[in-house]
């Protein structure tokens, strides 16, 4: 097979790339062909002489890139957005889902997870602004130092940072020095309802 254009192999691979972050698939011959004005069979021989010299790679059904090696993986986890969230004195809320919303996987890793709007101003120090959607990992288990939904004895849920155990207490903390220096809440005993992994927020 005779050398293919240089310049046309340049171009189409970088097409492939653009195309793969468009539509997270490669592309067919056919559309490779019509977006160069080719016939789809020279482009089948453009990307067999590419995938030899290793300008790309082709498995007899995807045709991958050094562009298209760095997009993220499109699997996603489907995760409802319940509510709200006190940030400042826990208050009796229940669980509203309002909808349900797709997390790539690449950001927000797997497991099962909800999402809540935070209000209130005891977790600014955390990055937890009033109206910020913060991404909750269900079955996590606090760990001294982790930001946790919390249910306590009287059925009301706070959103606090986790200090561990004292005098038999447990300690979760505001987050807002400026407000409320010091300020902790001390339970018995609580539930767990999650622990915060990712804030979403807009500028």
């Amino acid at each position: 097979m005779r050398s293919k254009n240089s310049e046309l192999k340049s171009q189409i691979c970088k097409y492939i790339g653009e195309f793969y972050r468009e539509e997270r698939r490669s592309p067919s011959f056919q559309e490779i062909g019509s977006r160069f004005n080719i016939n789809k069979t020279t482009a089948y021989r453009y990307i067999l002489e590419m995938d030899k010299e290793g300008t790309v790679k082709y498995d007899g059904k995807n045709i991958e890139t050094s562009t298209t090696s760095l997009c993220s993986s499109p699997a996603k986890t489907n995760a409802p957005i319940c509510g709200s969230i006190g940030c400042g004195d826990p208050t009796s809320e229940e669980e509203n889902i309002l909808e349900y919303v797709n997390l790539p996987e690449s950001i927000f890793g797997t497991g099962e997870m909800y999402i809540l709007r935070a209000y209130g101003d005891s977790m600014v120090d955390a990055g937890i602004l009033p109206g910020v959607l913060v991404v909750i990992d269900k079955n996590a288990r606090p760990q001294k130092g982790d930001i946790a939904v919390v249910l306590n004895s009287d059925n009301e849920n706070t959103l606090k940072q986790y200090r561990g155990r004292k005098n038999g207490k447990y300690i979760f903390a505001y987050m807002n020095e400026g407000q409320y220096p010091g300020k902790t809440i001390e339970l018995d005993s609580f539930v767990c309802q999650g622990v915060a992994k990712h804030i979403i927020k807009s500028f």
